[in-house]
Order: C-alpha cells, then structure tokens, then sequence
C-alpha cells in the first residue's frame, strides 16, 4: 500500500500540482500523461491512490471544514486567528478573502477528471486489466468528484463544472459557470452510475477495515446521494437512500468508548480522510496546536448545544460534549491530540445517516418513524434529559429542530454546521430565514451587527465571493451579484 501511494504521489505530482499560473490552477506538465502513464491497471491503481492522498494532503481537508465550520455557530477564533476569518466571522466577507480560494479542491477534481479521461487508455493496452477493476476505479473517481462538487456547490452556488482533466496546455479552456441546479443534476447523475461500479467493500473483513472506510464503497456513494438529495428537498429519495445502508446491518453505533470513531478501528464509519499514512495530520495546525487559529465555541456549546440537567443528575454529561468533544479551554478533541498520525476525518457515518433518514422521515410527515430513530442514537450516546425537546409526533417542525440539534451535538467540527443550517433556512424558499438572523446574533461582534444581519437577508450573501484571482484569471467567471455592490 505504501508503495503505491509513493508510486501515486510522484506520478501525481507531475500530472496535477506542477503549475499554479493558469485557470482554476489545473494545468500540469505537457505530454507526461499520455507518455508515461496510463499504461497499465497498476497506473491507474496509482492514480485513484493519488485523488485519495490529496484530499488528505491538507489543503482540501482545511477548506472542507472551514467552509463547513467557520461561518456557523460552534467554532470560536483565537488569538492567533487571521484578519481574514474574522472578517468571515463577522460576515465581512471579500473576494479577495482566502477563503474563497479553490484552488486545491478544484486540483484533486482535475485528478479523478485525468483518471476518468486515460483510464480507458490502460484497459485498452493492459489485457489483465479486468471489467470490475477498472469499473471499481471510475466510480471512486466519479465519487470523489462529485464529493468535491457538492461542497462548492453549497459554498460558492454557481461554479465551474468542469468534467475534462486538463493534461496539456490546450487543454486549458474555460467553462464558465454553471447554475447550482446544473451542478447538482450533473451530481446526482455521477452518483448514480458511481453506485453501479463501485463494490460493496474492497476487502471482505470482520468489522473495521481501512480498505473499505478510506476508499469509497457503495455504502459512501449511497450516503453522498442521500445528503444531496436533501440539500434538493427530495425526501422520498433520501429515505430511499438511507434505507439501503440501514437495512443492511453492516454498520453500527458503538455503546462505549465513542471516541474512538474517529481514531479508526469501528463499525460507524462509512467513509473517512484517513490521516494515518500523513506526516502530519491536517487539522493539528487548525485546532490542536497552542497556536491554533480555531478553538471550541464552549460558551454556545455548553449552553445551547449540551447544556447541563438543571434538577436531577446535575452532575452527568453527555458523552459527546465537553471533555469528550473539546476542552474547557476550547481546544478539539475529535482529532486528537498530537502530530503526526491519529485521528481521521469523519465524512459520513451511521450516525449521520440516521440523522439523514430521521430529517426525510419527518419531512414526509413520519413523525413516529422520525423520533424513534433520535431516541435509538441518543440512548447510545447517553444524551441528557435537559436536551430532549419531548415533542409530539404530530409536531413536524418541532422534530426537524430537534433533529438539527442533535446534528450539531453528534457531527460537531465535522465540517457540516454551516450546511445544516443553510439548508434549514433556505428550505421552502427560504421559509426559515430567521435561522442566519439568529447566527448572526450569536456570532458577531455587536458592533458590526446590524451590518451584518442586514447582510444575511440577502440571500446571495450565503455564498462565498469568486475568488479575485479566479476572476482575473478567467474573464468568462461572473461574481456573485452580492460582492458587486
């Protein structure tokens, strides 16, 4: 394995990362892919090794959980924070923000677009190259994309889609932008044939098995599917699809030592960024080292989030709050402790999942179906009566909420608060607005407020600027209309 990631990362290298100049920073050296590379199976093994090692190279990784995390309510800034994430902590966004840089995600998109250009070069010309095999490595390429997709498309709405690889001077055109409906149209559709061509699991094992929680399965494309189907308010087929890794009893929720999901080894995880093979593991420099720039909001977490029994067992704790999640003093514990190794970072588990089905469930006005779900993961997670919303089955909106806080308390720092309470407010246009109105209250500095909130009401304001480097780059991207005033 190690051998191949080697073999990965310097043939990589070579086709994605070698220059940083042209349109959307795709472009690498002339000619090397179709004259060294593509020739056999064991080139395209190398290949979906290297889309894998960079999206935990750092920069991909960082980018998914500040876009996820910074803009929402549970991650608080340090001392140590730059001038620009307060600006985004304060909605004081600008196109010249660095988080609006794209670059590194739209680099690990060119690899999966190169494998799924050339792959077909190596089936031609390697006689042992088999019809499951090679299907195994483009619907993991197709995955990853259409990952990788999603998140820019909840960040930035309307974005390049761009579905070549680009191996050669010539192949550097622009696409313009395509509309958030596009995108997802065109993600749906991936994921779909992804599922057909991707296995069950690559190693057959008893319980954990990294081969088949840092690679993606059908159970990872199943989940993805089911997440977009959400973000597009289509809750028959996101019952649909959570029901097929539900019912298949290959995962579960473990009753003790929780965190230990995210150090690897147990049957909740359903696809991961494993950053056991890394120097360094990504998220140290963010939330664990001294000098890190983003601490634990504890003051929203342990009041709203976690708050503590009032009357009875005053003294219990939910085992993922603090202690468990984070420390008084705001530093993260879902990603260990120390450099390099240890934990990974979670992209969907069972637990997730669950959540997932509970939010269609009650959106289809199952109730019943939908608390039963919450009670089953709350038991496991010793959740504490002050957080139990006790609503009636009948009390459809008072479940979404519910099920929204319990997202927040069993997905904390895991990249998806900002997305979850976007796609709560935007749901039936927007009816839920005063959900970005309350975040606002929470989470800028009163003197720039009412700024701010006057702000948030636009809803074109709830993506991120173009990138003014992007733009200069190529005249054919259009900034969105919010960033123009």
């Amino acid at each position: 394995m190690k051998k191949i990631l080697l073999i990965s990362i310097v043939a990589l290298s070579s086709i994605a990362f070698s220059s940083c100049s042209k349109w959307l920073d795709l472009q690498p050296q002339d000619g090397i892919t179709r004259a060294e590379f593509w020739k056999t199976k064991e080139d395209v093994r190398a290949a979906v090794f290297g889309i894998y090692s960079s999206l935990n190279a750092g920069a991909v990784e960082e980018r998914l959980f500040s876009w996820g995390e910074l803009r929402g309510d549970l991650i608080g800034l340090t001392t140590y924070a730059s001038d620009d994430n307060r600006l985004v902590k304060n909605y004081n966004i600008l196109s010249t923000n660095v988080i609006s840089d794209w670059s590194a995600v739209y680099t690990a998109i060119n690899d999966c677009n190169l494998l799924l250009d050339f792959a077909p070069l190596a089936k031609t010309a390697d006689p042992t190259f088999g019809d499951a095999e090679y299907n195994s490595y483009r619907g993991e390429a197709l995955a990853v994309r259409s990952f990788l997709y999603f998140y820019l498309v909840r960040t930035f709405r309307d974005i390049p889609l761009k579905l070549k690889g680009t191996s050669t001077d010539t192949d550097i055109v622009s696409v313009g932008q395509s509309s958030e409906s596009q995108v997802l149209k065109q993600i749906e559709a991936d994921l779909i044939q992804a599922q057909t061509w991707v296995p069950e699991y690559h190693e057959q094992a008893i319980g954990y098995n990294a081969s088949n929680t840092g690679r993606i399965t059908k159970p990872a494309v199943t989940a993805m599917l089911a997440d977009v189907y959400l973000w597009m308010e289509e809750y028959s087929k996101a019952e649909i699809e959570t029901n097929k890794i539900l019912n298949n009893n290959r995962y579960a929720l473990v009753s003790n030592a929780w965190t230990s999901i995210f150090d690897g080894g147990t049957t909740e995880t359903i696809f991961e960024i494993s950053h056991k093979a890394s120097r360094e593991n990504p998220m140290f420099p963010l939330v664990i080292n001294p000098r890190r720039p983003y601490m634990a909001n504890v003051e929203i977490l342990n009041a709203e989030i976690f708050p503590s029994n009032t009357e009875t067992d005053v003294d219990l704790r939910d085992n993922r709050s603090e202690g468990y999640l984070y420390t008084s003093d705001g530093i993260v514990l879902k990603y260990g402790l120390e450099t390099p190794d240890y934990f990974n970072f979670q992209i969907y588990r069972i637990a997730d999942v669950m959540l997932m089905k509970a939010e269609a469930l009650a959106e289809l006005g199952k109730g019943a179906e939908a608390l039963q779900i919450i009670k089953e993961l709350r038991a496991k997670r010793k959740a504490l009566q002050a957080t139990d919303a006790a609503v009636d089955e009948g009390d459809l909106d008072g479940i979404i909420e519910y099920i929204f806080q319990e997202r927040a308390r069993e997905l904390t720092f895991e990249g998806k608060r900002w997305f979850d309470l976007l796609r709560l407010a935007k749901k039936d246009n927007y009816s839920n607005l005063n959900i970005l109105v309350d975040l606002i209250t929470k989470t800028v500095d009163a003197n720039v407020q009412q700024s701010a909130i006057s702000k948030v009401r636009n809803t074109d304001s709830h993506y991120l600027p173009i990138a003014e480097t992007e733009l200069f780059k190529d005249p054919q991207l259009k900034q969105n209309p919010f960033y123009l005033k």
